[in-house]
C-alpha cells in the first residue's frame, strides 16, 4: 500500500461527522450524562436537529431508551435541517484574524450561517429484530428502510408520528432508529469516481478529481450530496 497521491487524499482529511447530544444544559456533568444515557445522535457533519421519542400513556422514552410494552409502541420524529451557508467568512472573524490568516487556515472560508434553514426531503425509520435462534437470517430482520415519510419543502423542519402496528402480532423485542435526509448540498469528494455510464447503467470510465496539475484548476471537486442525521435506537421488548 503505497500512498502516493497526497493533493487527492488531502481533500477527506475534514473534521467528518458531528455528535450532538439532548440535555438541559451545556455543563460537563449534563453533557457526560445525555452521553451515558444515549441520549444522543450523529450526523455527516452538518448542525441538523434530530428529535426521537416514543409515547405511553405513562412515559415518554427517548432516543437510547429501553421499554417493554404489550401494545404496539407510538413514536414521534421531528428533525430540523442546518443553516444554509453563507460565502466567506464573517465580518468578526477577518476583523480578529486579519484576511491572509484566515486565507491561509481555511482557504477563505468559515462556518457562516445565514438566517434560512435547509429543508428535509424525507426521515427513514429502520427496524431491526434480534435473533430469536441462530438459524435465523439477519438480512432478513434488518429493515432499512421499514419506513420512509416525505417531507414537504419548508424550511421549519418535518415532524411526524407512526405506530407500528406489526409490534404485538409480531410478538418479539424490535429496536428503531430514525436517519433524517437534508436537501442535497455541493460536498467536496461527494462523487469521487464522477462515472460515465453505459446505456445499461454500467459504469465504463471514471474521472477522478487528482485536485493537481491533472485537472482543470477552476474545479471544485464538489457534486451534490445528501447529508443526514441518525438518531440513537429506541429498544422496545415485548411484555
Amino acid at each position: 500500500f503505497n500512498m502516493l497521491e497526497v493533493e487527492r487524499q488531502g481533500s477527506y482529511w475534514t473534521t467528518g461527522g458531528l455528535a450532538a447530544v439532548h440535555t438541559p444544559s451545556r455543563d460537563r456533568k449534563s453533557v457526560f450524562n445525555a452521553m451515558e444515557n444515549r441520549q444522543v445522535y450523529a450526523t455527516s457533519g452538518p448542525r441538523i436537529l434530530l428529535w426521537f421519542d416514543m409515547k405511553t400513556n405513562k412515559e415518554t422514552i427517548r432516543m437510547g431508551g429501553t421499554t417493554s410494552t404489550d401494545v404496539n409502541p407510538t413514536f414521534t420524529i421531528k428533525a430540523v435541517g442546518d443553516f444554509d451557508q453563507l460565502p466567506g467568512c464573517p465580518s468578526h472573524v477577518v476583523d480578529n484574524l486579519g484576511t491572509e490568516r484566515v486565507q491561509k487556515l481555511c482557504g477563505g472560508e468559515c462556518y457562516n450561517p445565514s438566517d434560512e434553514r435547509l429543508p428535509i426531503t424525507r426521515i427513514e425509520i429502520i427496524r431491526i429484530k434480534p435473533q430469536i435462534s441462530p438459524d435465523e437470517n439477519v438480512g432478513d430482520l434488518i429493515e432499512d428502510p421499514w419506513l420512509v415519510h416525505q417531507c414537504d419543502t419548508s424550511t421549519e423542519g418535518c415532524q411526524f408520528s407512526f405506530t407500528d402496528k406489526d409490534f404485538v402480532k409480531d410478538g418479539r423485542d424490535t429496536t428503531y432508529y430514525a436517519r433524517a435526509i437534508q436537501s442535497p448540498t455541493q460536498v467536496i469528494n461527494a462523487d469521487p469516481l464522477r462515472c460515465e455510464y453505459d446505456e445499461t447503467g454500467q459504469c465504463v470510465k471514471v474521472n477522478l478529481c487528482y485536485g493537481d496539475y491533472r485537472q482543470d484548476p477552476e474545479d471544485q471537486c464538489d457534486d451534490p450530496s445528501e447529508e443526514r442525521a441518525w438518531s440513537s435506537p429506541i429498544y422496545v421488548n415485548i411484555k
